[in-house]
C-alpha cells in the first residue's frame, strides 16, 4: 500500500475502523486482531458490532491462536 494512503488512514480513526471492520467481515482478520488494530478490547468491539448488527463469528483454530498470541504479548 502506498505510504500516502497509509498516512491518510492513520489520520482518520473512522476510516481505519471501517477498513478493519470490512476486513473482519471478509474473514481476513479475527475479532481479536481487529480489536488489537483498533486499540480496544474484544468486548468493546463486540459491543460496537452488536450496535451495527454485525454478526460475531464463532472462533476457529486460527482465531484462537491469534488470541493466544495477543495475550502472550501482554
Amino acid at each position: 500500500m502506498p505510504e500516502k494512503a497509509l498516512r491518510l488512514i492513520k489520520k482518520d480513526p473512522d476510516l481505519l475502523k471501517e477498513i478493519v471492520i470490512s476486513a473482519y467481515l471478509d474473514e481476513i482478520i479475527s475479532l481479536g486482531k481487529a480489536a488489537e488494530v483498533l486499540g480496544v478490547t474484544r468486548e468493546e468491539l463486540m459491543g460496537e458490532f452488536k450496535k451495527r448488527g454485525i454478526p460475531i463469528r464463532t472462533p476457529d483454530r486460527e482465531d484462537v491462536l491469534s488470541e493466544v498470541e495477543v495475550i502472550t504479548c501482554l
